[in-house]
């Protein structure tokens, strides 16, 4: 592989290639690789609001509602309204939802076991320490233009 490519082509290509293999994985579910983290996301915070899932994942608020919609539409999640603030949706995930949570779970493991192969354990956890940091930092910064 090239060497001169910058980081944002690195990671580019890394999570295209995740999202070609997740859609290979579960393409019978046609779920999006969006749609199977939010669903993830929901599945371990169960109650969750929309609102909150939209900070969660640093995206505004029609992108997330596009998405809950689809899953909703699959059956996948259930949306209620807030009865504490009728503009806001608390999440959660359906028994069709619950069901698919094992499948999905497996295949991102799989897919961490494939690209983490010719790593050590400790290199594996030192690269997801350092994506964290590199994470937050870009989100500090990203406060910091608004």
């Amino acid at each position: 592989m090239d060497t001169d490519i910058p980081l944002k082509g690195l990671l580019s290509i890394i999570l295209r290639s995740h999202r070609v293999f997740i859609g290979r994985e579960l393409g019978h579910l046609n779920l999006t690789d969006a749609q199977v983290a939010c669903l993830l996301r929901v599945h371990r915070e169960p109650g969750i609001k929309q609102d909150e899932l939209a900070s969660f994942f640093h995206v505004d608020k029609g992108t997330i509602a596009r998405t809950l919609r689809r899953l909703e539409e699959g059956g996948f999640i259930e949306r209620e309204q807030d009865p504490e603030n009728r503009r806001r949706y608390i999440l959660e995930v359906t028994r069709r939802g619950e069901e698919i949570i094992p499948l999905i779970l497996k295949v991102e493991e799989r897919w961490e076991d494939l690209i983490f192969r010719d790593f050590t354990e400790d290199e594996r956890k030192l690269f997801r320490k350092m994506c964290r940091r590199l994470a937050e930092e870009a989100v500090r910064m990203r406060g910091e233009w608004r």
